[in-house]
């Protein structure tokens, strides 16, 4: 459902659709538990909840606990994962050739994640791009985070291009919620962190004005930015 206003900026979620960072917590969240004597999960099975932030993923790990004993457990997984942030982390396999469409077109693009800032941070010192983001909104940039619109608007404002003329591609809901409440075009990485899908479902999960199946396919749209 895609509407003709030109697309002159595209703002990326971090993990599950620009960056593969699952094995990386993956890896922090069974260190977490063997630390506390807890069985480790499965790869697949952690994959899943990274989208949803470092609480989901010790809730997972953790189900019998709450309160501060929880919280305890979500600041020692964080800060194993700080330890490892970028140890088999990469730009998603097919993405990179779209970063360098953007570089090419001079199109300029940023990141909005809510991921804190000091995770973020130590995050992208160590990755390099084709072209650097304009803008990169942390969880704790404003005092909200997705899915209300205002970290989106800050990135377009940043970026110096109109919401309306920004692409905004997350892999969960609230991202999707997040650059409609902006009144931004937004796309599903549907390759990213997801819960299962049915196999080849018709209808979409959420409503985005595009869904790309893998990051290839972002490339190839890249690529036509352009002639649209």
């Amino acid at each position: 459902m895609a509407t003709s206003t030109p697309i002159e900026c595209i703002l990326f979620d971090l993990d599950g659709t620009l960056l593969d960072t699952s094995y990386d917590f993956a890896f922090a969240l069974n260190q977490t538990c063997r630390d506390f004597d807890q069985p480790p999960l499965r790869y697949q099975t952690i994959r899943k909840v990274v989208s949803q932030g470092g609480l989901a993923m010790t809730q997972l790990a953790f189900p019998l606990l709450e309160g501060e004993a929880l919280e305890a457990r979500r600041q020692h997984f964080l800060n194993v994962y700080f330890e490892n942030i970028d140890n088999h982390t990469r730009i998603f396999a097919g993405l990179e050739l779209g970063l360098q469409a953007l570089a090419q077109q001079n199109i300029p693009w940023g990141i909005v994640t809510n991921k804190p800032g000091w995770l973020t941070e130590k995050l992208l010192a160590n990755l390099n791009f084709p072209s650097k983001p304009l803008s990169v909104i942390s969880g704790d940039t404003l005092t909200v985070r997705k899915p209300d619109p205002a970290p989106l608007l800050l990135a377009a404002k940043e970026c110096h291009v109109a919401p309306e003329n920004c692409l905004y591609i997350g892999d969960h809901i609230r991202d999707i919620e997040a650059g409609n409440n902006a009144g931004m075009k937004t796309a599903s990485a549907l390759f990213g962190y997801l819960p299962d899908l049915p196999e080849n479902h018709s209808e979409k999960p959420w409503p985005a004005d595009y869904h790309f199946e893998t990051p290839f396919e972002i490339s190839l749209f890249f690529k036509a930015l352009k002639n649209r």
